[in-house]
Formats: structure tokens, C-alpha cells, sequence
């Protein structure tokens, strides 16, 4: 019974040490905030907007465009593209082939008037044969510069500009265009803006003017992945 009770004794101070150099800190863990939940809940606008926009996006994935070619210079494609405009049509300039460097056309702004314009040639080529500069001068008699005075076309931005300062020398405001060029095909892509495609009847309305033109169409979302319609 003794060694009982002294076994006790020695096992209880044996416990009370142990406490004393075991010490337990308890541990408090940060309560970590959490987002709210989405539970897929939207606004009725929210809602209305992104089918608006899928909307959208379905019809232009459907949408026919056009390519139209047969032009013989860039000059007419724009001509062409301004009357497309005009229209409501969208309307891109498409270089086919291999790029080459640019021309650069110098011009007198269109009058408004051919006789006026006439006039204005008249008082230049007076101009230009008294200091005798090797000028190019003639009346344009159509497309988007109609009535306007050319001064020449230059294989260089240089040449172009420094034309152009001869010409404003004599009093005078020329302009300079920049001329794109390849050796593939000139193209316009037309876009309809209020039709699946450009309608037949649109078309006969546009082409009038132009019996050599040839149209093909794809949708718009395959030829105009990198360019956006004016």
C-alpha cells in the first residue's frame, strides 16, 4: 500500500511538471473573408444588353458581303466606293497580289464649276511657261477629283512635295494624294448595313455606271477579319 500511494504521489508531480514546460497556447486561425457567391443572377438591363449584342453578333456572322472587281485603277475603285457610300453601303478598298510602292498624284482641289476650273488651268499653264518648270498640267474630267487641276504623278513622297512647293510658289495651294499599288487585282468589298446581303435590285442601282464590274460574295466575318468597314 505505501509503494501505491508514493507511486501516486511521484506520478502527479511527474504530470504537474510536464504542464509546466508544455505549456498549450491556444491557436487562432484569421477568419479568411470570402466573395459573395454568384449565383448567375443579372439585372433585367444587363440581361437585355448582351442579347442585344449576341443579336449583333449573329447577324454579322451572317451577312453577305461583296467583292467587287474589274476596276482599272484605284481612281475608279474610289469613285466607285463614294457612290457605294452614298448608297449606305459599307465599303473597303482591297489591293490583291504583292504591294509596290505607292505614287504620289499632285492636285489642285475641283472647282465648282468646269468653266471656273478651266480658268484656273489657264492662268497656271501661264504661270508655269513663264518660269519655266517641266509641269505636267491638265483638267480632270471625272471621278472624285472632277474639275480639279493634276500637276503631275511622282514616284516619291520627295518628288511630290517638292513639286508642291514650286506650285505654291507661284500662288497656288496643290495637295498631294497618295496612290496605293500592286500587282494583283483592285477589289471593293461592299457590306449591306440593313440586309442579310446586297439585294439585287441595290446592286443594279449601284452598277449602273459600271457594266465591266463582276461581284462575288462571302460572308463579310471570312473577308474582313482584319479591317473594319468604314
Amino acid at each position: 500500500m505505501r509503494y501505491i500511494v508514493i507511486f501516486l504521489i511521484v506520478a502527479n508531480l511527474a504530470y504537474f511538471a510536464w504542464n509546466q514546460t508544455h505549456s498549450v497556447e491556444p491557436v487562432l486561425q484569421a477568419r479568411q473573408s470570402r466573395p459573395l457567391l454568384n449565383n448567375g443572377l443579372m439585372l433585367v438591363s444587363e440581361f437585355a444588353e448582351q442579347s442585344a449584342q449576341q443579336a449583333r453578333l449573329d447577324e454579322e456572322a451572317s451577312r453577305l458581303c461583296s467583292i467587287v472587281s474589274g476596276f482599272t485603277s484605284v481612281d475608279e475603285a474610289n469613285t466607285f466606293m463614294a457612290g457605294a457610300r452614298e448608297a449606305a453601303f459599307g465599303a473597303l478598298l482591297n489591293l490583291t497580289g504583292q504591294a509596290l510602292s505607292s505614287q504620289y498624284r499632285v492636285y489642285l482641289a475641283p472647282a465648282s464649276s468646269r468653266s471656273i476650273a478651266t480658268i484656273t488651268l489657264d492662268g497656271l499653264s501661264e504661270r508655269i511657261i513663264e518660269a519655266e518648270l517641266a509641269v505636267e498640267t491638265y483638267l480632270i474630267t471625272r471621278g472624285l477629283l472632277e474639275n480639279g487641276i493634276a500637276l503631275g504623278i511622282f514616284g516619291s513622297a520627295t518628288e511630290a512635295e517638292s513639286a508642291q512647293r514650286v506650285i505654291a510658289e507661284l500662288g497656288y495651294d496643290p495637295e498631294i494624294e497618295e496612290i496605293p499599288q500592286s500587282d494583283g487585282e483592285i477589289q471593293v468589298w461592299l457590306r449591306p448595313t440593313n440586309s442579310g446581303q446586297v439585294e439585287t435590285l441595290e446592286w443594279l442601282d449601284l452598277s449602273t455606271a459600271w457594266p465591266d464590274l463582276t461581284r462575288t460574295e462571302n460572308l463579310c466575318e471570312t473577308i474582313a477579319q482584319a479591317t473594319q468597314f468604314p
